[in-house]
């Protein structure tokens, strides 16, 4: 286990809660983007839309592992992932192509917030999350490829 070491660990935990916060706010979005789809392109979008959100539920668990890992709680009550997270709800129907243009910004915020914490990670000389930071960041670079390009 990793013990606090003055402000620099507590400026990573609190990262990490920020980053948990918006990555579960990213799946919730996503999937209820590919729920709520309609138009000519509907396959198309869908499976897109379903290949982000299933892997983005599927590392909701392990997110949250590692900051068990540094010695925190993870947060879990809505409101307080509302409080820390950086993504915007969206509450209204969109066609597809602004529901991509809207994801694209999404992915790319989180994988900045994600970037973030990976250096603050290796500061703290914490090399299992910045591993596993760096395969998230990985496969968001990929996400956000698919959706560049499925905006032109």
């Amino acid at each position: 286990m990793i013990k606090k070491i003055g402000n620099k660990m507590d400026k990573l935990i609190e990262a990490m809660k920020v980053a948990f916060a918006t990555h579960f706010q990213y799946y919730v979005k996503s999937h209820g983007f590919h729920l709520n789809l309609v138009g000519s392109d509907f396959s198309e979008f869908h499976q897109l839309f379903e290949t982000i959100y299933d892997e983005a539920q599927d590392n909701i668990d392990s997110f949250a592992e590692q900051i068990r890992a540094i010695d925190s709680l993870v947060p879990m009550a809505i409101p307080r992932i509302v409080e820390l997270g950086k993504i915007k709800d969206q509450l209204a129907t969109q066609d597809a192509m602004k529901m991509t243009k809207e994801l694209l910004a999404d992915t790319e915020l989180l994988n900045k917030l994600l970037a973030d914490v990976y250096d603050l990670a290796g500061a703290e000389r914490c090399y299992g999350l910045q591993n596993y930071l760096a395969d998230r960041i990985d496969f968001n670079a990929k996400m956000i490829w698919q959706l560049r390009s499925t905006t032109k």
